[in-house]
């Protein structure tokens, strides 16, 4: 019985030494697989809006899903009741070198308006001229094919604050007709 256990024991020893499996090396990195949401207005796709969203993988590895490397779009569509129950600011900013952002609004059935300061490279902090119930508000905004990413918060119930990516936490200014959309639901 002694020489079973003893037996036992080597193989176990054996078969955990011989599993580990880490031969020292490293292995080849894999290509990013990249997921971009955009607004959909109201259409062919959505009958009452709602949003797009694109995936795929980074085969030229720059950070940024193109068209050409976009292997699957879905829609998420806002119900088919057209009363939703909110208002909303909806405009395209757009910014350049050390300016100030400026915006072109689409819709405002809020009745506000945004003031756009740029904080520092690709940051940028939005005042509203009147205050909105931050429990019943959330922002949307897409990124623009010149940046990786874009986030967004609402800082309080009068400043939004609007960061945009070329890479992770590395900022850029130059963009044009970022879509952005505040919504207060009642």
């Amino acid at each position: 019985m002694r020489k079973v256990t003893k037996i036992f024991l080597v193989l176990l020893i054996t078969l955990i030494i011989s599993c580990s499996g880490d031969d020292g090396t490293d292995g080849i990195d894999g290509l990013n697989s990249l997921i971009v949401t955009l607004i959909e207005q109201p259409g062919g796709n959505c009958s009452n809006g709602g949003f797009q969203i694109q995936s795929g993988i980074d085969l030229n590895s720059n950070n940024q899903l193109e068209l050409t490397e976009v292997d699957n779009t879905k829609f998420i569509c806002n119900g088919q009741n057209a009363n939703l129950g909110f208002n909303r600011y909806v405009s395209l900013i757009s910014q350049s070198g050390a300016t100030n952002p400026t915006s072109a609004i689409l819709e405002n059935t809020l009745g506000l308006d945004i003031s756009w300061i740029r904080e520092s490279q690709g940051k940028y902090l939005g005042t509203l001229d009147t205050s909105i119930d931050i429990n019943n508000s959330v922002i949307f905004y897409n990124t623009p094919s010149t940046h990786t990413g874009v986030r967004g918060e609402i800082v309080s119930s009068s400043q939004i604050r609007l960061e945009l990516e070329a890479g992770i936490n590395a900022f850029r200014d130059n963009f044009s007709n970022l879509s952005f959309e505040l919504r207060e639901y009642e």
